[in-house]
């Protein structure tokens, strides 16, 4: 044996050795490595990197305090890597870092003021300054009151309020990345599972609608992830599994309305016995239960509780660069709805009853009433043909049931469609018969991801709706792919 060949018989040996020594200690070198990784991005942030020129940050002792909570929150999760994941040294570390990697990145948007948070989250958070939280309660929104509770809790404290926000959007994003790559490592995906992280971290439409937006509804999406992965995939029967899914299922639902779309699922798995009845109704009632600080501060116990059904961000539909079916509804105002101008104003139907020639925003709110119940009547259908039909595999069932909820839901935002971009590059990596329909969906969300940021629209809403309406299509066997099929 040659001394090269030597040398790489002992490297090998020695890789073996170390992946051998994390499976049985993994938490305690994942937790030393988040713990150099935090504090190197600590010390670093003070003369470098994307925290080193906080615009907004209000001196010293505020620039200090918030690379501090960076740091923490960039501990966690580095150890949240390690946690979920179970499969030796290097491939800990090797998540660790593409997680390092997934914050720097969207750190670098910190400065970016967007127009949804100029003009639609930050005059509540201004209310919420001056009267507290019954002031931004006041505020016409379409913000739930416990996501506007959670608003509330967030923005206190001496740092610049948009700072905080876009933190916290950050890490849910980043916990929405690892449960797709934990989702990967369930189904044996190998070095795969590493491939779909990376690509989570890099995805524009995170970078878009939790770094610069800061929509505070993909907080709803990762708690609606964890649920679902909670729920979904559980080999032993475990109380405490149970009971975490009913939390994180009730939070989601108390955020954002979006999750309400996601009780066929549990209704099916309590069927299965895989989630018990008293969880689902405890599911249930820990939004009602959140609700009571904004009856506290003076809202009335209907309209808090009737506020769970909106959806998280006050943007109307057309505005929320989501492609859902509502915004092939042209709005009345020509200024509120670009590419809808010829619309604004629509012939006379019938002279002799003298109708109102105009497009009025009370035809939009008829219209949308109509439009809703269409919606859910369609929600209904696909869930009722996903149960019935038994040949399809997990995950076109999954793609279809989350793909029609977005698409019908009547205030969905952009940010709640991340749940359905990490499940596309999920599908693109582990299914290939399903890549056409999953790269449609993602060529919609990033074309119209970008209006919450400069209104400005890279794609027509109608199109990237009818995109994603034609993937669903694709995933039901009515249009053909033109590809392998999604078992393969």
């Amino acid at each position: 044996m040659t001394k090269i060949e030597k040398t790489r018989y002992a490297l090998h040996r020695a890789v073996k050795a170390v992946d051998a020594a994390g499976e049985r200690h993994g938490m305690i070198v994942g937790g030393a490595f988040a713990l150099i990784a935090a504090g190197l991005f600590a010390v670093m942030s003070i003369s470098a990197g994307p925290l080193y020129n906080l615009n907004d940050i209000g001196g010293w002792d505020n620039r200090v305090l918030f690379i501090a909570m960076a740091a923490a929150v960039v501990f966690t999760l580095l150890l949240a890597a390690a946690m979920l994941c179970q499969k030796g040294t290097l491939r800990i570390v090797l998540r660790q870092i593409i997680v390092m990697a997934g914050v720097y990145i969207l750190l670098m948007t910190i400065n970016q003021k967007t127009y949804i948070y100029r003009d639609v989250v930050q005059p509540i958070v201004r209310a919420m300054d001056g009267g507290g939280l019954a002031a931004g309660l006041a505020m016409e929104s379409s913000l739930s009151a416990p996501a506007m509770t959670m608003l509330y809790l967030i923005t206190r404290g001496p740092v610049y309020d948009m700072y905080l926000v876009k933190l916290a959007c950050i890490a849910a994003f980043v916990v929405l990345g690892l449960l797709a790559c934990r989702a990967a490592d369930r189904v044996g995906a190998g070095i795969r599972s590493e491939v779909v992280l990376a690509l989570c971290m890099i995805l524009p439409q995170g970078v878009m609608n939790a770094a610069c937006s800061a929509q505070t509804d993909v907080i709803a999406a990762a708690l609606l992830a964890g649920a679902l992965m909670l729920g979904i995939y559980k080999k032993e029967e475990s109380p405490a599994k149970r009971w975490a899914t009913a939390a994180a299922l009730g939070l989601a639902i108390a955020v954002s309305g979006v999750a309400l779309y996601a009780l066929p699922v549990f209704v099916w798995l309590a069927k299965e016995r895989r989630f018990g009845g008293r969880e689902l109704a405890a599911a249930l009632a820990i939004p009602a239960v959140l609700c009571i600080p904004a009856m506290v501060c003076g809202m009335g116990v209907g309209e808090a509780l009737m506020s769970l059904l909106r959806a998280n961000i006050g943007l109307p539909a057309y505005a929320s660069g989501a492609p859902n079916m509502m915004s092939i509804v042209p709005r009345a105002v020509v200024e509120e709805m670009p590419g809808w101008f010829m619309l604004s104003r629509l012939p006379e139907v019938d002279a002799v009853t003298n109708a109102q020639p105009f497009y009025t925003e009370a035809h939009y709110e008829v219209a949308m009433h109509g439009m809703t119940l269409a919606g859910l009547t369609i929600f209904a259908g696909m869930c009722a043909y996903v149960y019935q039909n038994k040949e399809m595999d997990g995950a076109r069932r999954a793609f279809v049931l989350l793909l029609s909820a977005l698409l019908v839901c009547p205030n969905v935002t952009s940010g709640a469609w991340l749940i359905a971009d990490a499940l596309c590059i999920w599908l693109i990596v582990m299914k290939p018969g399903m890549r056409l329909p999953a790269c449609m969906v993602l060529f919609a969300t990033a074309g119209a991801s970008c209006y919450p940021m400069t209104r400005e629209l890279l794609l027509p809403m109608i199109l990237a709706f009818a995109l994603c309406f034609a993937a669903v299509c694709m995933a039901v066997g009515v249009l053909p792919m033109g590809g392998k099929n999604s078992e393969e």
